[in-house]
């Protein structure tokens, strides 16, 4: 099984004006579409207001998550093997488990070898940081595993392909 992600970002009068949306999955087993829209008008300015205060209340600045791959150079130690860091910047107070945020996936698979996630709050600015690693082979990047991070929703994929075209 393999999981990804995709988000599509448009000001709201051009993005209901073209939906349907469509959107297309190709792997070794063929290709899925599937149409995406939004319901609704969403013109109402009334409308807009009232769920982006909604928004602002329960999370005011969503959790940044980045997937940092390893650079080629990574590879060239004794061990053969560098890490990928996964790092969720959040507003407010961390999760009180850095480790529970945070999920990985190889090729789709969940796994919890050779991680560590370490939080850390940053003084004065109401804010967070997490930062998850975990250890590469030369030999699984080259292959073209896909790594995959989790944190809550969001989930970020990184591989040699994705990386190198």
């Amino acid at each position: 099984r393999y999981t990804a992600t995709s988000r599509l970002s448009l000001p709201l009068p051009e993005g209901k004006s073209q939906q349907p949306f469509s959107c297309r999955a190709t792997n070794s087993r063929g290709t899925a579409v599937t149409q995406v829209s939004n319901p609704g008008d969403g013109a109402t300015p009334r409308r807009r207001r009232r769920r982006r205060r909604l928004v602002e209340k329960r999370d005011p600045l969503p959790n940044r998550v980045t997937l940092h791959p390893p650079s080629r150079e990574d590879f060239e130690g004794p061990y053969r093997n560098s890490t990928l860091l996964c790092r969720i910047r959040g507003k407010g107070r961390p999760p009180a488990a850095a480790a529970a945020a945070v999920g990985w996936l190889k090729n789709g698979i969940p796994f919890q070898t050779g991680i560590t996630t370490e939080n850390s709050a940053l003084a004065g600015q109401n804010a967070y940081v997490i930062d998850s690693r975990v250890v590469v082979t030369e030999a699984e990047w080259d292959a073209g595993t896909v790594y995959t991070c989790r944190a809550g929703d969001e989930l970020r994929n990184t591989s040699k392909a994705l990386e190198c075209g």
